[in-house]
């Protein structure tokens, strides 16, 4: 029982919500910031739980979307053109699909900014013991 074609507008709708959950991480991030400046150790602890529940549904996104072609080859290369070809570069046949690359580049964006300011706070936090080095 093979699907027959991908589900473009439900891919679409999970980028969608993936966004918005990594959106909320930057936030949750930026407040992250905020709580370790003040030393608040029980807003900072609570902060990287919320973070952390954010990122688990982030991840059940993307895996729910992996789902959404599993049963049909032609599908699965669909998929990842859309999904793991550079955003920058795709156009989309479809509106839904200019809509996934729109998203993806829009995310991109953001998960940049979240690996900057993680590395500033690891480095803060560890010095020379941070993941990123000193």
């Amino acid at each position: 029982m093979a699907q027959t074609e991908l589900d473009v507008k439900k891919v679409m709708i999970l980028l969608q919500r993936r966004y918005n959950y990594i959106r909320e991480i930057s936030m949750q991030t930026k407040e992250l910031e905020d709580s370790l400046a003040r030393n608040d150790d029980v807003s900072t602890s609570l902060i990287l739980q919320m973070r952390a529940d954010g990122m688990a549904k982030a991840d059940d996104c993307t895996d729910e979307i992996w789902r959404l072609a599993e049963n049909d080859r032609k599908a699965q290369e669909k998929l990842r053109l859309l999904v793991m070809s550079e955003p920058k570069e795709g156009v989309g046949e479809s509106p839904e699909e200019k809509k996934i690359y729109e998203i993806r580049r829009k995310t991109q964006t953001i998960i940049d900014e979240l690996r900057e300011t993680d590395k500033r706070l690891s480095r803060k936090l560890a010095g020379e013991k941070s993941y990123y080095g000193k």
